[in-house]
């Protein structure tokens, strides 16, 4: 039954079918593990999936689950369990994105983990999609996505760009136009559009500053 339900759970995810996650979640408790499972390579689609998926599931179980997997992830992330938390990050910001009036206040522990280079770029990915519904719980790193900037790390510099954009605040317009003729290259995941590409922080910079001056001019 585990690798049918890990073939179904692909499919839906694959598909799109974020409810059928859910519907899944309510009757199998593997559901969860099998999506952890499945984002550890991040140069994979279904990676991306998978973690969105997270954010989807514990929403549709509820706070108590959601807070399960918040622990799981943490303990992962310490290395207290022997498991990969390269995704963890990223989980646990959707997790906070789908229910923040229960989960906002852990998003100081998700940020503590900051200097560690395992999390920094899963760490700004959370807050650039906390950051449009939910600008006022961002805005106090800020500061740290700017000085993020600098990172030598393409991925960390591309989502710290991600954060000033989806804040819309241009407070530091000019340090990110400072790389738009960065061409580092990263994996970039379209939350729109849920597709996955490869783009160069400079393009990455080049569509935030357009973005910024919409805001600005609008």
């Amino acid at each position: 039954m585990g690798t049918l339900l890990k073939d179904t759970i692909k499919e839906r995810l694959l598909s799109g079918d974020y409810a059928g996650i859910i519907e899944l979640g309510k009757k199998h408790k593997g559901v969860l593990r099998s999506l952890i499972s499945l984002t550890y390579d991040k140069g994979e689609l279904i990676c991306w999936r998978a973690i969105e998926a997270v954010g989807f599931l514990s929403a549709g179980m509820g706070p108590a689950a959601g807070l399960d997997a918040i622990d799981r992830l943490f303990v992962m992330m310490r290395d207290e369990s022997g498991g990969n938390p390269w995704s963890a990050p990223e989980m646990i910001g959707e997790i906070i994105k789908h229910d923040p009036s229960s989960f906002s206040y852990l998003l100081p522990v998700l940020v503590s983990f900051r200097d560690e280079a395992l999390f920094a770029a899963g760490i700004l990915h959370a807050l650039a999609g906390l950051a449009p519904s939910n600008p006022e719980l961002v805005m106090p790193y800020r500061e740290m996505a700017f000085l993020s900037l600098r990172s030598g790390d393409p991925a960390v510099r591309a989502n710290a760009i991600l954060v000033m954009k989806s804040l819309s605040d241009d407070t530091y317009a000019s340090s990110v136009a400072m790389l738009a003729v960065d061409e580092g290259r990263v994996v970039y995941y379209d939350r729109e559009t849920r597709t996955l590409s490869s783009r160069s922080v400079g393009e990455i910079a080049r569509q935030a500053l357009e973005s910024l001056r919409k805001t600005a001019s609008g």
